[in-house]
């Protein structure tokens, strides 16, 4: 199956040139409420309120693991708009399986559990409170466990409606015992190079260099030569022709003349 994945065109340089794809930590997201779906119940007896165990697994599941962000559509206006550098970027197509982010020990959550769910109200007062032991438990076993998948869903599956229009899968793998904080520790680390980008890590995850299939290329790119000078007319034409070179499919986004869709030719 082949997932995608919204970046930079600077990005996707990195990315295709180094074979990896960035995990993120769930706190460095644009949504204030993720890994706020929980539910916990109100226990009268217990000096543990809803909302503080919300938060110590918010900060257990932030921490100790890092999520990687993929849509199943390329064509997406929005996604362009909000993730894809304003038409200016690069959609990237991962063939999810043959990058091993199918593995049920490798990932907390692989790719094929990890449809986000998306609902116009919370999940409430339906879950028991956390007990310590658990939630100490929480981002030192990088294995699927099934009697703790649907806290983990909650984690990180859970959205508001409102972004539906994402239509997005998550792959969640373990960080916490990565000899690295998260305001500290940069250099290779098993499968991951923890870099920090403005302030924030990012685990960028090696995959096959022939797991990355496919390359959109946004209906504004030509303004990373022409306004911004991120490369110029040559480069760009080389780092095109060495994508296909790879084997990667290079299409060009256009705008449909008889609809709001957008629509891929490939390139010649």
């Amino acid at each position: 199956m082949i997932l995608y994945k919204y970046i930079s065109l600077s990005g996707a340089k990195k990315a295709i040139e180094t074979s990896s794809i960035g995990f993120t930590h769930l706190e460095d997201f644009n949504d204030p409420f993720e890994c706020t779906a929980f539910g916990f119940k109100e226990q009268p007896r217990s000096f543990i309120s809803p909302k503080i165990a919300q938060n110590a697994c918010r900060n257990r599941f932030s921490r100790g693991y890092a999520v990687l962000s993929l849509t199943r559509q390329p064509l997406n206006s929005l996604m362009w708009a909000h993730y894809g550098d304003s038409h200016q970027g690069v959609v990237v197509g991962i063939d999810v399986d043959e990058a091993n982010l199918n593995c049920l020990s490798n990932n907390l959550i692989p790719y094929q559990l990890g449809e986000v769910i998306y609902t116009k109200t919370k999940p409430q007062n339906d879950l028991d409170i956390i007990s310590n032991d658990r939630l100490m438990k929480i981002g030192q076993n990088i294995a699927f466990e099934g009697n703790m998948f649907n806290l983990a869903k909650r984690a990180f599956l859970y959205k508001s409606l409102d972004w539906a229009y994402e239509e997005e899968v998550r792959v969640v793998k373990e960080v916490k015992s990565l000899k690295a904080s998260y305001h500290s520790g940069e250099g290779v680390f098993g499968d991951f190079n923890k870099i920090t980008i403005a302030g924030r890590p990012l685990y960028c995850f090696s995959i096959p260099k022939s797991s990355i299939k496919e390359v959109y290329l946004g209906k504004n790119i030509y303004r990373n030569i022409s306004r911004a000078a991120i490369v110029s007319q040559d480069e760009y034409a080389l780092l095109i022709q060495g994508w296909k070179e790879q084997g990667i499919e290079v299409y060009y986004c256009e705008c449909d003349m008889n609809s709001w869709d957008l629509k891929k030719r490939i390139s010649n």
